[in-house]
């Protein structure tokens, strides 16, 4: 009788440790990484711009640009949204055309055309998918014609709570080249950043439907 008692109450202590762990786990990710400050500023659904600092294999020191906002939704719907991706020039800031030319599950082409001013500018990116993450990588795709030299990068969503998820928006590498000028570098990573996390979190929030004017 003691001997059942005991089994009992060890199972229903791994399953309170269990579930302390998997409460752990899913609040341990960009989120808890973020200062107060940017943590507030997200919560009054402001976008947050940063430059990440890192460290190469090799010891020297690197970094990238990105911004992160708070979007009032489930991440399923957040994810099933933006994976639209014949959809993103309707939204997307200075994005005047979306052309998908290969889909998959986990992989997609896809033209991109952007208007800065009086100039015009085309390239192919490479999505790599991964639906598990959330995340989307994306590099140039340097066979077909490119007007800008280099561009890498992600989108990520992270779920909050059940009806709140953080979008985060990475520009890991740009390089105009002797095509572009370069004062679009700095408008990519800088002020585009932003620009596309609130339009994102708009169109998102409106469940699929805003439009940028």
């Amino acid at each position: 009788m003691m001997e059942r008692i005991m089994k009992r109450v060890m199972l229903v202590f791994a399953i309170y440790l269990g579930f302390l762990l998997a409460s752990a786990v899913s609040m341990s990710g960009e989120w808890e990484k973020l200062k107060p400050e940017q943590k507030k500023d997200l919560e009054a659904g402001k976008a947050v711009y940063e430059y990440v600092k890192t460290e190469n294999a090799d010891g020297t020191t690197g970094g990238y640009a990105r911004s992160l906002i708070l979007i009032n939704a489930p991440i399923k719907e957040c994810w099933k949204i933006f994976c639209e991706f014949d959809k993103h020039h309707l939204y997307f800031p200075r994005q005047k055309g979306t052309v998908v030319i290969e889909s998959s599950k986990t992989q997609a082409l896809i033209q991109k055309i952007f208007e800065f001013y009086v100039l015009e500018i085309s390239y192919y990116i490479k999505y790599t998918i991964d639906h598990e993450k959330h995340r989307i990588n994306y590099d140039l795709d340097k066979s077909r014609p490119h007007d800008l030299e280099e561009t890498s990068g992600f989108f990520r969503f992270e779920k909050k709570d059940d009806k709140t998820t953080l979008f985060i928006y990475a520009v890991t590498k740009v390089e105009t080249g002797l095509k572009v000028p370069g004062f679009i570098q700095n408008y990519i990573t800088s002020r585009d950043l932003p620009n596309v996390a609130e339009h994102v979190k708009r169109r998102i929030e409106s469940g699929g439907t805003w439009k940028k004017k």
